[in-house]
């Protein structure tokens, strides 16, 4: 007997179209594979391999279910039932056909970069970010000073609202809304985008992703002086003297993306990206 492809389903059961959808499909999925585990919270932990992950909901849940995987990354599709879905990039009604192809392994599977972040205040707790690191003041501090050094050689001193350490996926988030360059998703890369820069030549910046990216807290020791937030969904609190290691992880996510899809295709219909008003998004 053939064994039947084992399947993981995850959701984001906040967005109120997720527990429908799952459920419409439940009969058809179950006829076709093996369901090991349907998770429908971003904090429950992923602790089952599988042949495919269903991943239901939208770009956020995506990036809960890379850092939740952590070194056992399983390949990936993505249905989108939020707003944007860059990386969700399915609708429900694409999933039979899309579902089916990714089991008879015909999707294609892009790789990609995940960073991995920790603070020397707790060096133990490595955290995976498929988007961004970002190093935020506090909303009554003062402005942040962040020094930075990339492979060792020092880079500059950032002062102002804050820094972001973004991906070539985190390039269409945070740090574009902030300034920063669109970065193409096989470009091995890293973008440093500060926000709100106290010094008028400061720039973002695009860095080596192979090279570790050290990030050093100014203020006295102790003192609290703002936030390290990871993909918009994981925070912790940051003092002076504290160092933030951003370094490339050794395992990559997996996102299985449809046939007919590529990054600029996707730039011209999702963000209406055009070279004047009169060129077509599609």
């Amino acid at each position: 007997m053939v064994a039947r492809p084992r399947v993981l389903v995850l959701g984001d059961e906040t967005k109120g179209e997720v527990r429908r959808v799952i459920a419409a499909h439940k009969t058809w999925l179950e006829e076709r594979c093996a369901v090991v585990a349907t998770l429908l919270r971003r904090d429950d932990p992923i602790e089952v391999s599988a042949d495919l992950c269903l991943c239901f909901g939208g770009d956020g849940t995506i990036l809960s279910a890379a850092r939740r995987m952590g070194s056992n990354q399983i390949p990936t599709l993505g249905i989108n039932l939020g707003k944007l879905g860059f990386l969700a990039e399915l609708t429900p009604e694409d999933l039979p056909d899309r579902a089916e192809a990714a089991l008879r392994g015909e999707l294609p599977e892009k790789k990609c970069l995940l960073l991995e972040c920790s603070v020397s205040s707790d060096p133990e707790t490595k955290v995976l970010v498929l988007n961004d690191a970002v190093v935020q003041r506090d909303r009554d501090s003062r402005l942040a000073a962040v020094t930075v050094s990339v492979g060792g050689r020092h880079v500059t001193n950032y002062v102002g609202d804050g820094l972001i350490v973004a991906t070539p996926i985190g390039s269409t988030a945070y740090s574009l809304a902030a300034g920063g360059p669109i970065v193409a998703h096989d470009v091995e890369a890293l973008v440093l985008t500060p926000l709100a820069p106290h010094a008028l030549p400061v720039r973002p910046l695009v860095v080596p992703a192979e090279e570790e990216v050290v990030l050093q807290l100014e203020g006295e020791p102790g003192e609290a002086v703002g936030s390290l937030v990871l993909d918009g969904q994981v925070s912790f609190p940051i003092r002076g003297g504290d160092q933030i290691r951003v370094r490339p992880s050794p395992v990559r996510f997996r996102l299985l993306t449809s046939r007919d899809e590529d990054f600029f295709r996707i730039l011209r219909a999702k963000f209406g990206w055009a070279g004047s008003p009169r060129y077509s998004a599609r």
